[in-house]
């Protein structure tokens, strides 16, 4: 196993080897019709039930207006629902249907077969402690300062 070049800092070998996890995943998926958004999103919802738009906006890096024309696209295929914050009319609370379901399982099947690919040549040992260094610097970037409220730094399973 080679070591990266030195020209090679860990935030550029962090975002390289996402946009490769991505392109991966793209090609594996590319039969769903699903842009990359669209699966994120999916994706958060699954994990996240109930995000609201604005929190949704911010898992997926982009502006709210971004996620609100992606959700009525999602919504006009049937595989989410708006319903309105219970604290908060402004807001709406965002869930999957179960028309979703099978969408969703075929999304988690693609995505163990990227992981398996990600990981193909490291031990279950090397694998785990990767894991858990990534949640460790994740965590370094996420506190103290991230406001209490920052649902990007949940710890939950993406």
């Amino acid at each position: 196993m080679s070591t990266p070049p030195k020209s090679l800092t860990f935030g550029s070998l962090v975002l390289d080897v996402g946009r490769l996890i991505r392109q991966d995943f793209r090609r594996r998926a590319q039969h769903l019709g699903l842009t990359q958004p669209q699966w994120s999103a999916l994706a958060q919802l699954h994990y996240h039930p109930g995000l609201t738009q604005a929190a949704l906006a911010e898992r997926l890096d982009v502006h709210p207006v971004t996620v609100t024309q992606l959700l009525e696209r999602l919504n006009k295929a049937g595989w989410i629902r708006r319903e309105p914050h219970e604290q908060d009319r402004r807001a709406l609370r965002v869930f999957l249907t179960a028309s979703a379901e099978p969408l969703i399982a075929e999304l988690a099947r693609l995505g163990q077969q990227t992981r398996a690919r990600a990981f193909d040549g490291l031990s279950t040992a090397e694998r785990e402690q990767l894991e858990t260094l990534l949640l460790r610097v994740k965590a370094n970037l996420c506190c103290p300062e991230a406001a209490p409220s920052d649902e990007s730094c949940d710890d939950t399973k993406h």
